[in-house]
């Protein structure tokens, strides 16, 4: 279709999904089961409300999702709400699941490839049609021929017009900016009315003040298992428990990705992190030990390079040493940007959206999945499940919505 084509010779569809990521596909695949993917022939020719679409900027779907979880894709946690459903979902898909001791699943195979092409498969098998490489520039709600329902137009960056009786946005956040995520689904949301919470990056590493780079280049490359506290000024913002990596501006690891999701919270003074080192030892157990051994307790508590940053510090003074292993602290000056973050930290305001169809309150016949929404969770497959079974909800209820 061209630029030229008028507003009359525009496709149709019964569904309009934008976004082919987790959530889009998803999304995509359940409303294509639905009463309105009966029919679905495609753009051979002008429909008049039937069918499903599925719209992703990039060239093809799933980008981002073949690099999660280190190529592993970790797709769910046995702790999300509704993993067995998600899990449920994928072995209608022909994926099976592996659940590993901490909870994490991931697909059987170890691979996140499966899980990508598992998604693009069942879209082709239910009759999707995809367009993809040429992102949306334009949406609104239109009003819609005399005699017929509203509808929502839109325009992509090859000149194609596109119509939907029900759109679901699927755009994901601004994480990983190299995959094609672009925010830019928050532009649209605002265009009807919503509140969009401040993006920023969510599971990323932590940055430290200028004045910690010695330090940190003393400790560089060295893990240790601890807990770590953020606080902004006096008060503790999070909580979190793991490993943790030094690195020569930071700090990375999970629980410091995990906390990363506190920079959020705004208190006086500076942010700093307190880094508990044995924390299943008592402190004054820890001065007792280090004032019969010495060095030799040290280094068998803490790896090397951190025990002697320790030793020098405090002078070799044992209550300094057990109090600096139970709370060093390290200034924070903030967090690596987008392309290092895997997941976004606000976005489209929950409160404005129905929780069990994800329909918008405001619009009728607009839904949300996936991370465009204001949800970031924890490492482990959170984040992941919630595109997922959002993604289905979305999907199915756009499916079996009454004409808007």
């Amino acid at each position: 279709m061209t630029p030229a084509e008028t507003k009359e010779n525009a496709y149709a569809y019964a569904v309009a999904v934008v976004g082919g990521g987790a959530a889009g596909m998803a999304a995509a695949i359940c409303a294509a089961r639905g009463p309105c993917g009966a029919g679905n022939a495609g753009e051979g020719g002008r429909a008049s409300g039937g069918g499903v679409l599925c719209i992703e900027r990039n060239d093809e779907p799933g980008r981002k999702l073949a690099a999660t979880g280190n190529g592993r894709c970790n797709f769910s946690n046995a702790a999300c709400a509704e993993s067995e459903e998600v899990v449920r979902f994928f072995r209608a898909l022909g994926l099976l699941a592996r659940r590993e001791a901490d909870g994490r699943i991931y697909p059987y195979a170890g691979q996140a490839a499966a899980v990508r092409d598992a998604l693009r498969a069942e879209m082709a098998r239910c009759g999707v049609v995809l367009r993809s490489g040429a992102p949306v520039q334009a949406l609104r709600r239109t009003a819609g021929a005399p005699g017929a329902s509203p509808c929502f137009e839109l325009e992509t960056a090859d000149g194609a017009l596109l119509r939907a009786e029900r759109l679901i946005l699927a755009t994901g956040g601004k994480a990983g900016p190299q995959y094609g995520c672009m925010g830019d689904g928050y532009a649209f949301a605002r265009r009807f009315g919503h509140a969009v919470v401040s993006p920023l990056p969510s599971l990323v590493r932590m940055v430290c003040a200028e004045a910690e780079r010695e330090r940190l280049r003393a400790l560089r490359g060295v893990r240790v298992r601890c807990t770590a506290v953020l606080w902004t000024g006096r008060a503790p913002a999070g909580r979190a428990s793991g490993e943790l990596l030094f690195t020569e501006d930071g700090l990375s690891g999970i629980c410091v990705m995990d906390l990363s999701r506190c920079m959020r919270v705004k208190a006086g003074g500076d942010r700093r992190i307190v880094l508990d080192l044995a924390p299943a030892i008592e402190e004054r157990m820890l001065a007792e030990l280090f004032e019969e051994r010495r060095a030799a307790f040290l280094t068998g508590v803490l790896p090397v390079k951190l025990a002697a940053l320790v030793e020098a510090e405090t002078r070799g003074n044992a209550r300094d040493a057990a109090r600096m292993i139970k709370g060093m602290s390290f200034a924070v000056a903030g967090t690596k940007g987008w392309r290092e973050a895997q997941a976004t930290s606000g976005g489209v305001a929950l409160d404005e959206v129905d929780a069990d169809t994800m329909e918008s309150k405001l619009v009728r016949g607009l839904f949300f999945a996936g991370e465009v929404l204001d949800y970031d969770g924890v490492c482990g497959g959170f984040n992941l499940n919630w595109a997922f079974r959002t993604g289905m909800r979305a999907g199915r209820a756009a499916s079996g919505a009454a004409d808007a």
